[in-house]
């Protein structure tokens, strides 16, 4: 899977020429080894707590993250080795999350950190990035962010921290975690209420967006071969694909979306 989700990476850059890397590994959750998340530290305090690979519910790709809220005090955090980033430069932060539990609450905590120095490097107004509890969803959320490190940052140390809320044990959903420089992300969603259900498909692959407007859907294969192009509403078939993993282009009235779907 770590080489098919490089693989989607590499073909969705070519798409988009403002595209920047995502610096954050693993972001959508995708890879996971012997049921151990990769490339995240996990820490489950002593009041519990868990974090599980989750299949069935998801924002982007196959999987997300579900994560269990202790029964207690204490919080469960998803951590990231610190990575670099430059100070003054503009970036462009955003997850989404899904919490429907009124007895989870999660937040992000992003340190801005000289790491040659071994400080934390002060910062207030928009680029703190230690902010209040995301408030409760109906469903998938999005959070997005526009931060630049201040001056004396070399590196970001960022995690997630699930907590307890009116009572214990509440579970919330995690999903496509993005850093990248500017304001131009790989996959660029651009089309207002983009959906695109069932994913994995069998025979039809549903997109929807706000509009009734006609989609031309491109399909393209890993190699970046394009095996599918058609202009529909809201439907199309996908009966003649082999099973595998595509990079899926939609365009709708001058607006474009990149999204990953997988054929069963």
């Amino acid at each position: 899977m770590k080489n098919f989700y490089t693989l989607i990476t590499i073909i969705a850059a070519s798409f988009a020429a403002n595209a920047q890397a995502n610096l954050i590994p693993n972001g959508s959750f995708e890879n996971w080894t012997a049921g151990e998340l990769d490339d995240w530290d996990i820490v489950i305090p002593t009041n519990g707590g868990s974090v599980v690979e989750e299949s069935t519910d998801f924002h982007d790709g196959v999987k997300s993250v579900k994560i269990t809220a202790p029964a207690g005090t204490g919080n469960v955090q998803l951590k990231l080795t610190d990575f670099p980033v430059t100070a003054g430069i503009e970036y462009t932060f955003s997850y989404w999350y899904k919490d429907e539990s009124d007895n989870a609450r999660i937040r992000h905590w992003g340190v801005w950190r000289d790491n040659v120095a071994n400080v934390e490097v002060p910062v207030t107004g928009t680029n703190d990035m230690k902010p209040n509890y995301m408030p409760n969803t109906t469903g998938w959320q999005e959070v997005t962010f526009t931060v630049t490190p201040p001056t004396g940052t070399t590196h970001l140390r960022l995690d997630f921290r699930t907590y307890k809320e009116t009572g214990d044990s509440g579970e919330i959903l995690l999903d496509h975690v993005n850093f990248f420089e500017g304001t131009t992300s790989i996959k660029e969603n651009n089309i207002d209420g983009l959906n695109i259900f069932p994913n994995p498909a069998d025979d039809v692959l549903n997109i929807t967006s706000n509009s009734t407007l006609d989609k031309n859907v491109q399909l393209f294969d890993l190699t970046g071969k394009k095996v599918l192009d058609v202009t529909t509403v809201s439907q199309v078939n996908v009966s003649t694909l082999k099973a595998g993993i595509y990079v899926a282009k939609i365009y709708e009235a001058g607006k474009t979306a990149t999204r990953k779907v997988v054929i069963k």
